[in-house]
């Protein structure tokens, strides 16, 4: 509550008194609530909320990006990632400028935290990514002894 008055720039929040013991305040909040932050942000102030993070993404990504979603239906491969694949209506959005470089970079960056997501939770994956950077460290000690030979 003490960060979100200052935030606000106004004592909106009830806040309690700092522990003599560990210099530390109490948790105040009770209850949810949204402000709007004198720079034009959000913030919300809720009891027990540690973090913030999209957990199962998969189902809104084409809702919230129904234009990238609309040109991937249209390109030439179905696994199509859209980093350069021949056929990709969505690169070839990007360059005739039909589609924002911005929203696509927003959207790129919510496809790779849906991704680290679903690789935290899913065993098998992580085993593999295990086995790749293994063999990545493997590779990079065998090319620096083939270097200083």
């Amino acid at each position: 509550s003490a960060l979100a008055n200052a935030l606000l720039g106004e004592a909106r929040q009830a806040t309690g008194p700092i522990r003599e013991e560990d210099a530390r305040g109490r948790h105040t909040t009770t209850r949810r609530e949204l402000f709007r932050l004198p720079s034009g942000g959000l913030l919300i102030d809720t009891a027990g909320l540690r973090e913030f993070q999209p957990w199962d993404a998969a189902s809104d990504l084409d809702a919230v990006f129904p234009e990238v979603a609309e040109l991937a239906a249209k390109c030439r491969f179905r696994d199509c990632r859209h980093e350069g694949e021949p056929g990709c209506a969505v690169q070839a959005a990007l360059g005739d400028g039909s589609l924002d470089a911005r929203r696509f970079e927003h959207y790129l960056r919510l496809k790779r935290e849906q991704a680290y997501q679903t690789q935290k939770r899913d065993l098998g994956a992580q085993l593999a990514e295990k086995t790749r950077w293994k063999q990545i460290a493997q590779w990079q000690k065998e090319f620096m002894r083939n270097r200083d030979q």
